[in-house]
């Protein structure tokens, strides 16, 4: 792509977001109930962690402040990766307005891109807020450095980008099933169980640990909170590798069912 057409592309999803933000804003109101609710299990798990460590106790290592600035973490990945291409994508293919979509003079991403954006925007307005809140309100001992804190930014864009391919992947299933909710349900539950949100991955002992470490919900949620965290014995090549490895492969399986649904839905008169 040359210089011209990269150009319009941003220009184009920079209108899709304005444009879709505008939308969204309309019922924030369900934004908003979402972004409390996400706050609910890792709060929930840093309060669990924080008993069984009290009194100086610890484990694998880890004191109260580490899970602290860990769960932390998770908060403010779970809150910056939100994505909900379920909610408006899946319901474009039941209710028929995907039809409209299609006749449009480029991908259908570039509109789906736009939704993601517009919704982080809208959601941030409260996320991020609350994000600073709990930080000062539990105040870590220990501050995370400049170096650790710029990896951290670093992993949570990859990890963004990751959590849209994932859950568009998922979405996609909508061609198939009226049961999209369902796929993609599941799909956060592997995010939550085997993500490191339940508990950090270094702590699972036993042969199956290993295979945590190689799959992208690591990528998604507890890399990105170990950086922070400043596990030791961290590889950031390995996560980093990780991360750009499963989203080269995302974006190979989503482009695959993305052409097969969109036969099928030709084929059944969309």
């Amino acid at each position: 792509m040359n210089r011209i057409g990269v150009l319009n592309s941003v220009r184009l999803l920079k209108g899709y977001t304005i444009w879709k933000t505008m939308d969204v804003f309309s019922w924030r109101s369900f934004i908003y109930l979402l972004v409390f609710s996400h706050l609910i299990t890792p709060l929930v798990s840093l309060f669990v962690w924080q008993t069984v460590t009290a009194e100086g106790q610890e484990v694998g290592g880890w004191g109260s402040s580490q899970f602290l600035i860990y769960y932390l973490a998770i908060v403010m990945v779970r809150q910056l990766t939100v994505s909900y291409e379920h909610h408006m994508l899946g319901m474009q293919i039941y209710n028929g307005e995907l039809t409209n979509l299609l006749l449009k003079h480029h991908h259908l991403l570039y509109v789906v891109i736009g939704e993601n954006l517009a919704v982080k925007m809208v959601s941030y307005t409260v996320s991020i807020p609350l994000i600073i809140a709990l930080w000062v309100w539990l105040a870590p001992d220990n501050t995370p450095s400049f170096t650790r804190v710029c990896l951290f930014i670093l992993t949570v864009i990859n990890a963004c980008i990751l959590r849209f391919l994932w859950l568009y992947l998922l979405t996609l299933a909508a061609f198939w099933t009226e049961k999209t909710q369902s796929v993609v349900n599941a799909g956060e539950v592997a995010i939550f169980f085997i993500g490191g949100e339940v508990a950090p991955l270094f702590l699972i002992q036993g042969g199956f640990s290993d295979w945590l470490y190689s799959l992208p919900f690591y990528g998604m949620l507890g890399f990105p909170a170990e950086v922070l965290t400043g596990t030791r014995g961290i590889s950031i090549i390995h996560g980093l590798s990780l991360q750009y490895g499963w989203i080269i492969i995302l974006n190979l399986f989503s482009t695959f069912l993305y052409n097969k649904g969109i036969k099928r839905y030709s084929a059944l008169g969309g």
